[in-house]
């Protein structure tokens, strides 16, 4: 008895000719189903496509097995069906070496395939866990130890700064976030000068010219817009609260002063920061009446001083946000945050490249360096950006369709990788992602939701790029969901 499958199912099932993105909902059969896409591929009766020109990427080593068994299965069924046919007798064969795999594991494929394209040893081997964390000890005590040497001044303030009394262990621990944070993205070392760059001293040194430097200042247009938008969500508020009041049993006596409050917060509007720190000098509340009125509603009385509350701790916030402190003291604090953050990102730079000189002299690599070294062969650097190489292209002519599982947990690396030998920049669409933004749970090592829903929102319903939803659940009880 075969499986009935859902519409949304065998549209997923079945779509070709587009790259997809499936968001599948716990319980709903995304396993099944992409089983089922897989096997349907490769014994499609018009255009048979083998196995290992599919590259099928998991989360787990364990997923990566069930996925092969569970194709293996499927195959067996439709071969104890069709016994004579020499393409699923051969897909059998070919499932052994079919790319079913996790991104460290292909990514090692890459490396022992194309080393000499970045001049990297064939003899490397991937470290564990154990042996790196005492490297990279090892490699900080030696590092700090030469700049307590060096009695340089920007290291002993960044030092003093983190910890009173120059404790280096404080020190260390952000410099190994701010590596490990930027390996997360395909250009770190790019990231990381970017990074300093955003604290150039240029717009501190204005500090003095306070309008000027208001006006000039980049990060005091988020909190302009910021100071816009509360406005005219209290205002609406206030607005919304005098409608009750406007009510046959509503407060009226708390209209006066909502009206008053209501017009305040709308004079309180600008283009510059400087016009709205004015602006909301100016905002104050009063005390509502406390006239008793039996023909008054308790319920709307009480939701009208909530929604007032809600105003004034808007507004308390915005003034905790920006005006703790002149704008020429936060230029000021601007500008010794600078000093201290281009330090910290020198000696970022400086420790990332003298570990990876003792991981050279060693030959090995870390799960990290095996990502950013496919990625450095399948992208080449060019006057307009990065390009995909030779041996990507390659790849994308080979690979017939990339599959990726659990693409909610993917990171920026991870992306720039697969999208290289995709055929999408050639107008072939090729790539099926399937996730639930919901389960992602792997933010804290640096996994990119973003970027699942940034296809989730630009997806359409049809054309080169879709979007599929499978909602229902088939694992628990109707009582359960």
């Amino acid at each position: 008895m075969g499986f009935s499958y859902t519409e949304e199912q065998l549209a997923v099932i079945d779509s070709r000719g587009c790259s997809l993105l499936v968001s599948a909902a716990a319980g709903s059969g995304k396993t099944a189903v992409l089983v089922e896409r897989i096997v349907r591929i490769v014994s499609d009766a018009d255009n048979p496509v083998d196995i290992d020109r599919l590259l099928i990427v998991t989360f787990t080593n364990a997923a990566a097995a069930q996925m092969r068994e569970r194709i293996s299965e499927a195959l067996g069924r439709r071969l104890e069906e069709d016994g004579d046919n020499a393409h699923l007798q051969r897909q059998l064969t070919l499932l052994h070496n079919a790319k079913i795999t996790t991104i460290d594991s292909f990514c090692l494929f890459i490396l022992r395939n194309n080393f000499n394209d970045i001049g990297l040893d064939p003899g490397f081997r991937v470290a564990d866990e154990g042996e790196l964390k005492l490297l990279r000890g090892e490699v900080m005590e030696a590092f700090l130890e030469e700049w307590f040497e060096k009695q340089d001044a920007d290291f002993l303030h960044c030092l003093e700064s983190f910890h009173p009394g120059g404790d280096e262990k404080a020190l260390a621990e952000h410099i190994l976030r701010l590596y490990d944070f930027s390996r997360s993205l395909p250009f770190p070392e790019a990231w990381l000068v970017q990074a300093a760059a955003e604290y150039a001293p240029e717009d501190g040194e204005r500090a003095e010219d306070g309008q000027a430097a208001r006006e000039a200042a980049a990060w005091l247009t988020f909190a302009v817009d910021d100071m816009k938008n509360t406005v005219s969500a209290c205002a609406a508020h206030l607005e919304a609260a005098l409608a009750v009041c406007e009510q046959p049993d509503g407060p009226y006596m708390y209209a006066p002063v909502l009206e008053a409050e209501r017009e305040m917060l709308s004079a309180c509007r600008g283009e510059t920061f400087q016009e709205y720190e004015a602006g909301f000098a100016r905002i104050a509340f009063g005390r509502l009446p406390s006239k008793k009125d039996d023909s008054v509603s308790g319920e709307k009385r009480e939701l009208v001083k909530g929604m007032r509350t809600a105003v004034k701790d808007a507004v308390e916030k915005v003034r905790g946000r920006y005006f703790a402190m002149s704008c020429a003291q936060a230029f000021a604090d601007l500008r010794e945050s600078g000093r201290i953050v281009r330090t910290v990102v020198s000696l970022t730079l400086a420790f990332g490249a003298l570990l990876a000189e003792k991981k050279r002299e060693k030959n090995i690599l870390d799960f990290n360096d095996m990502e950013h070294y496919a990625l450095r062969i399948m992208l080449e650097e060019t006057e307009n950006g990065h390009v995909p190489s030779k041996t990507a292209k390659e790849y994308r002519q080979y690979f017939h369709e990339i599959m990726i599982d659990e693409y909610q947990d993917s990171n920026l690396v991870q992306e720039y990788l697969l999208q290289s030998i995709s055929g999408e920049a050639e107008g072939r669409y090729n790539r099926f992602m399937v996730g639930d933004v919901k389960q992602s749970i792997y933010r804290f090592r640096q996994a990119r939701p973003e970027i699942f829903m940034e296809k989730y929102g630009r997806y359409g319903d049809t054309g080169a790029e879709r979007r599929i939803i499978l909602h229902r659940n088939f694992r628990s009880r109707h009582e359960v969901t």
